[in-house]
């Protein structure tokens, strides 16, 4: 024992000045763990890694994506591998990848790096209320780190193991200059596994599942420290091709035997197991440089790269388009709205998603929905059909109006290869919604004109089986279409936008009358109609145009017809607006009375007096709801239990 203590004492003191060389600490039991902490997570590298002032560093991220090129992405982004170090050095590496955030939105960003000063088991989650950098607060999305840290024993909170860390601190900026609205899960590894890796995706994974969200995983790295020039290069290039391979297993195995260098390791590999698990397909390295190419000191160098990883979805089911001319030279006419894009080979029509192929027009969207919810009714809005049931509700990319206020531009206005989508025919459609107890199905969100094939063919079944098909349409469509669906369409709520041709042409690049003649042919019809006017503050918000349309839609309507006017929060390109006035809304709702109109409600509102069904004759209320739910309703057959007034609508 004499003999063997001394060389075991030596290795030991070996391994703690190799951690000491890297300031790490190799006792974890030193870290104190907690589940939660109030406090914000402080700048450690502000003004060393990053200017110091909110001023400088806008305009050192500005000047920094300014300089790169965005490369185009075809298909879904997952993720990104980006350096870390002080923007000086790797910071023009970094705007490559950020880059592509540009024109984007996620509601949350996974951030995972490995760290630079302990060695721990398992990962630690920053489930701090917020980090902090001169561009202000990020809130970390605490829901979701308490959840992935309850299902994973491995996965911890140590607050010291993020107090002085700067991997995932200098991503912070950029995201705040790119995203609007988003949260950040921080996650740090204490060790380098691919078993601690796969728990850690597999958590992150099941707490995602049920979570309609976009969610966007970076993974923080520099590659090799300290090389030469020359050296560094060979040793570098090893490892982006191991990157590029997305082979998690292999990339492992080749960082356990020492083939790659790298400080984030442990962040890679794990971001490549989540890119396996998401079905992506594609690493595509942006760039490459070393500090001796920004110092010109190539003696001793530290390489940077920027990766994106996505998921190119081939998967557009072609169907041939119905509405559609043939001319000579293989050119088509679209027939489907008032557009008439006339195609040739290979062009699409404005709304992204009918295409030119070989002469004929086809649907790149057919089966192919990008959003499956079930809602209540109510949220379409109706709220004179059915009141209190649920709808199973798709949309597919796409949209033939490009208004400048949209909602829901993440999928209206995206390209249908840019998006993942889901395998979902007619038939599949309709067994779904029955399985859950809907009692229709509503084809909203987007613009269902677009996939006008999708929609009819899947009502064409859904009235077989006795489901309401309902159509939430902006009207943008000719008539010859709009009657043939007519005949299976049970119900529509029509968004007239304006009530100027110039508002139509300024904020949805699209025209008013179409509107109007798409509301009365569907009256004529016999389908059910209710109408929404989303008012913009300083836009549409005129009180005589507001009179003016709602004078129209008694002569061309009727009194009975349902009038939503819905409450504007700041989206897409007008994001400068403030959220409507309620009292310009009720004012609106006023004047709808005055005109006439029995059922002018108010929408965006929760808990607002005009959500209700009044009895247009004795004023009692029929139907309460708060939000999208209904609280009671007072329907007798049909009728006001209290008076006996009809109250028009499909109520069973």
């Amino acid at each position: 024992m004499r003999k063997i203590f001394p060389f075991f004492f030596i290795i030991f003191l070996l391994i703690l000045i190799s951690f000491s060389s890297y300031n790490i600490n190799p006792f974890a039991e030193e870290l104190t763990e907690i589940n939660y902490s109030e406090e914000i997570r402080k700048p450690v590298v502000s003004g060393t890694f990053y200017p110091g002032s909110a001023e400088e560093l806008k305009e050192k991220i500005e000047n920094l994506l300014n300089k790169v090129e965005k490369e185009e992405l075809k298909g879904e982004l997952i993720g990104l591998i980006v350096p870390h170090a002080g923007y000086d050095y790797s910071g023009e590496i970094a705007a490559y990848a950020y880059k592509q955030l540009e024109g984007k939105n996620f509601n949350t960003v996974i951030l995972i790096g490995e760290s630079h000063y302990f060695r721990f088991p398992g990962a630690s989650i920053g489930n701090y209320q917020s980090y902090q950098t001169p561009l202000g607060e990020v809130e970390v999305d605490n829901d979701l780190a308490t959840n992935i840290i309850k299902y994973e024993e491995a996965i911890k909170f140590y607050p010291q193991v993020h107090q002085g860390e700067h991997s995932l601190e200098v991503q912070l900026p950029f995201l705040q200059t790119l995203l609007r609205d988003f949260k950040i899960v921080p996650i740090i590894l204490g060790g380098r596994s691919s078993k601690l890796s796969s728990k850690i995706v597999k958590a992150i994974l099941q707490e995602l599942k049920g979570r309609d969200e976009k969610i966007l995983f970076i993974a923080s790295t520099d590659l090799s420290h300290f090389y030469p020039y020359q050296t560094a290069l060979q040793l570098d290039n090893l490892t982006i091709k191991a990157i590029e391979k997305l082979d998690s297993d292999s990339f492992y195995q080749g960082l356990s035997y020492g083939n790659y260098y790298l400080c984030g390791g442990a962040a890679v590999g794990t971001l490549l197991k989540i890119a396996e698990n998401l079905k992506a397909n594609q690493v595509k390295l942006l760039k490459y440089a070393n500090s001796g190419d920004i110092t010109e000191d190539k003696s001793r160098v530290v390489g940077y790269a920027a990766f994106v990883i996505s998921k190119n979805n081939p998967q557009l089911n072609l169907k041939e388009a119905y509405y559609y001319l043939e001319f000579e030279d293989s050119e088509v006419q679209c027939l489907l709205c008032p557009r008439k894009c006339i195609l040739t080979e290979g062009q699409r029509g404005i709304c992204g998603v009918r295409q030119n192929i070989k002469g004929k027009l086809y649907t790149l969207v057919y089966g192919r929905p990008v959003a499956v919810h079930i809602d209540p009714i109510e949220k379409k809005p109706i709220s004179h059909v059915l009141p209190g049931s649920k709808s199973f509700s798709i949309a597919t990319a796409g949209c033939n109006l490009s208004c400048r206020f949209c909602h829901n531009w993440q999928i209206s206005q995206v390209l249908p290869e840019d998006i993942r989508s889901y395998d979902l025919p007619p038939e599949k459609v309709v067994q779904l919604a029955l399985e859950n107890n809907c009692q229709s199905i509503a084809y909203t969100y987007s613009e269902p004109t677009i996939f006008y094939e999708y929609m009819i063919e899947t009502a064409k079944l859904a009235r077989e089986k006795g489901l309401k098909n309902i159509y939430v349409t902006s009207g943008y469509i000719n008539p010859e279409p709009l009657r043939e669906l007519c005949k299976y369409i049970d119900v529509a709520n029509l968004d007239i936008k304006g009530f100027t041709e110039d508002y139509y042409l300024k904020y949805c690049l699209g025209e008013l009358q179409p509107v109007l003649e798409s509301a009365k042919i569907m009256k004529e019809e016999g389908v059910w109609l209710e109408l929404t006017n989303l008012i913009l503050p300083t836009i549409n918000d005129d009180m005589a145009k507001i009179r003016e349309m709602c004078e129209w839609i008694i002569k061309n309507l009727g009194p009975d017809v349902p009038l939503y006017f819905s409450r504007f929060s700041p989206a897409y390109k007008m994001i400068h607006l403030p959220h409507t006035p309620v009292e310009t809304l009720e004012k609106a709702r006023e004047i709808a009375q005055e005109v006439g109109l029995h059922y002018v409600y108010i929408g965006n509102v929760a808990g607002n007096p005009a959500e209700h069904t009044y009895c247009p004759k004795c004023g009692r209320i029929i139907i309460q709801r708060v939000g999208y739910f209904v609280t009671s309703n007072n329907l007798d057959q049909g009728k006001c239990p209290f008076c006996g007034e009809k109250i028009p609508g499909i109520w069973k």
